[in-house]
């Protein structure tokens, strides 16, 4: 999307509300507004709640924040699928990443290109970029990169 903040050290970033911080404090993880700018850096970066996962990182197998372990589990669920589709950190990302396609040219058909080679890093074929073509005039932009944040080939590394 072009919104990751690259600047390294520096203080972590939380992804939540706290709620309650009084007593016994609730970490509202739902709470949290994707768009804000100061969340947009690496993970590493990230404030960990030991006692309570992140869902959205969870779901992606973050390993548990509550326990020490040496490998993180792999596994591919169709509940990855409708958060990647879904989450409103995605929703934003794709938003922005249109937002950025538009920046760099009005030109629809150069969008759909450049949307394609920055996610998958090559150009479409004329099969594939028929099919984008297609699917942004009817679903529009920021759905065509939701869409193809979602592609195996963007999620997997061959």
């Amino acid at each position: 999307s072009g919104m990751l903040d690259f600047t390294m050290y520096g203080p972590g970033f939380q992804d939540f509300v706290i709620d309650k911080p009084e007593h016994s404090p609730h970490y509202e993880y739902e709470r949290h507004d994707p768009e804000d700018r100061a969340t947009h850096r690496r993970a590493v970066y990230r404030f960990i709640v030991r006692s309570q996962q992140q869902p959205f990182m969870t779901t992606l197998d973050c390993a548990d924040p509550s326990m020490q372990v040496d490998k993180r589990n792999e596994t591919v669920t169709a509940l990855q699928a409708l958060a990647l589709l879904n989450n409103r950190f995605m929703l934003s990302m794709s938003r922005h990443f249109a937002q950025r396609l538009e920046r760099e040219t009005a030109n629809p058909e150069d969008q759909v290109v450049r949307a394609f080679q920055w996610t998958l890093g090559r150009r479409p074929d004329d099969e594939e970029r028929s099919m984008l073509q297609g699917y942004r005039s009817v679903h529009g932009l920021p759905n065509l990169c939701r869409w193809l944040l979602n592609l195996n080939e963007f999620v997997f590394v061959d």
